[in-house]
Parts: structure tokens; C-alpha cells; sequence
């Protein structure tokens, strides 16, 4: 039997990969799903340099596609793995809102950190999360144009698909419906959680992607539903596009 392709899911924090990678790898059993974490929104890296070399030993390159793909390299080199034993590399950002009007950020120096709302984003200082905003559109924008990653192997080049997928807010606002601002450690338990619950039963999982999808404008495509993100405050409410994976895995147009 032909060894089963890696899928490297390239996330935020420790808490996507421990729900998603399980997640997936009981949904759909012919792939190996791996998980590879930024510590933070790589969509941002370029205006926060040095917190992003910190968390992750590399400096972010002012184009997103080179970062990932030092990203994968730090994975393959730290699991001893090899570009051919990858099938698709699929990465899964935050929204964080930042498709909504620059005029529906706003600026409050009494709060401790950014507050979302269905409508609006407070912040203590306005002007750097519009710069992030812009990065990340940006950023976006640049990533929804990569197929994937190529690899000269001995006389050819291989091509490693890649695609970008998106939570709303975050994960707990996509999966849990929270709307607070939770810490790591009740982040992390609250994925476990969930990751048992799916991994017992995928067909749940599948049907929550699902849900995810229908109230997120009910996209027929994976472009029809970044199209949607991209409108109005769409970008704040709770949905995701990861029901698109699998077809996306299988090679189904969509």
C-alpha cells in the first residue's frame, strides 16, 4: 500500500492544530494530516518583525508566500520529511474583522484590548490595527493567488498545491461561538474538547463545517466564499470556508 501524502495544516497557535489535525485526520482517513503553528497571524508578521523572529527563530519576508514556505522547510527539516512525502500544503487564517470599513474601527484608550463586535472593532490604538488591516487585505490577496509551492527534485519540479482557508474571527467564534477575548491555556482546553467530540464522531464534524458554511452567505465555491468574507462586516460574523477542504483534498472542481 502507496504511503498515505502529507496535508501540512499551517495555522496560528498550539489550539487550531490540536482541534483541526485530529479533526481532520478522522474525517478523512486516506491522508495524514500534520500540523505546523505560526504563534501568530503571519498575515501581520511584516509590521511586528521582531515579536514574530521570538516566537518562531526566522524573520517574516514582506511577502507571505516566502514565509510559509520557510515555514514548511522548518517543518520538513524539524520531522525529518522531505518534500515529496507532501500532498497539499492548506493554510487556515483569522478574519479578525479586517474586510470591514476602515470607519468601523474605532478608538478607546480605556480598553485593555481589541473588542468585536457584529459591527464594529475597538481599540486602544486605531492606527496600528488599520496598518495591520491593510497588511493583512494585502496579504490575503497575494495568498488567494498561490497554487502552490515548487521544488526542483532531480531533473523536474514538483508542485507542492497550497490554498487558504479562514475561521471568522477565531477559532472559538467559528466553532464555540465565544465572543470573548479567552487566554491560551482555556483556548487550548476548549479545542481538546472539541477535537474528542469530532474525532468520536466525524459525521459531526463534517456537519458543523457545514453549518459553518451555510451561515457564512452559503457559498457554493471556495472563491464564492471569500468573495463574501470580503464584503461589508461579513468578516466579523461567525463562519468558515474549511467545508471546501475536502472536496479540495479529493480534486473536485468547486
Amino acid at each position: 500500500m502507496a504511503k498515505r501524502k502529507i496535508v501540512l495544516l499551517v495555522v496560528e497557535g498550539s489550539s487550531d492544530a490540536s482541534l483541526l489535525v485530529p479533526a481532520f485526520s478522522a474525517l478523512i482517513e486516506n491522508r495524514l494530516f500534520q500540523g505546523q503553528e505560526f504563534h501568530c497571524d503571519v498575515l501581520t508578521a511584516p509590521n511586528h518583525r521582531e515579536e514574530f523572529y521570538r516566537r518562531n527563530g526566522f524573520y517574516p519576508a514582506d511577502k507571505p508566500s516566502q514565509t510559509v514556505r520557510e515555514l514548511v522547510e522548518n517543518y520538513l527539516k524539524d520531522h525529518d520529511r522531505t518534500w515529496g512525502q507532501l500532498g497539499h500544503v492548506i493554510q487556515i487564517c483569522d478574519l479578525d474583522g479586517a474586510f470591514t470599513p476602515d470607519d468601523r474601527v474605532r478608538e478607546d484608550p480605556l480598553v485593555d484590548e481589541a473588542h468585536y463586535s457584529m459591527t464594529d472593532i475597538i481599540t486602544t490604538n486605531r492606527d496600528a490595527l488599520i496598518a495591520d488591516r491593510t497588511t493583512k487585505r494585502n496579504g490575503v490577496d497575494a495568498l488567494l493567488k498561490l497554487d502552490g509551492f515548487r521544488k526542483k527534485q532531480g531533473g523536474r519540479t514538483a508542485v507542492i498545491p497550497y490554498r487558504l482557508f479562514y475561521v471568522s474571527r477565531n477559532l472559538e467564534h467559528a466553532f464555540r461561538g465565544r465572543t470573548d477575548n479567552l487566554d491560551a491555556q482555556h483556548k487550548q482546553s476548549g479545542a481538546i474538547k472539541l477535537a474528542d467530540r469530532f474525532t468520536q464522531d466525524p459525521n459531526l464534524f463534517s456537519t458543523t463545517l457545514q453549518s459553518l458554511r451555510r451561515i457564512h452567505g452559503n457559498p457554493v465555491t471556495w472563491e464564492e466564499s471569500w468573495q463574501y468574507a470580503m464584503q461589508d462586516c461579513h468578516s466579523l460574523e461567525r463562519g468558515s470556508n474549511l467545508a471546501f477542504v475536502e472536496p479540495y483534498l479529493a480534486g473536485e472542481a468547486q
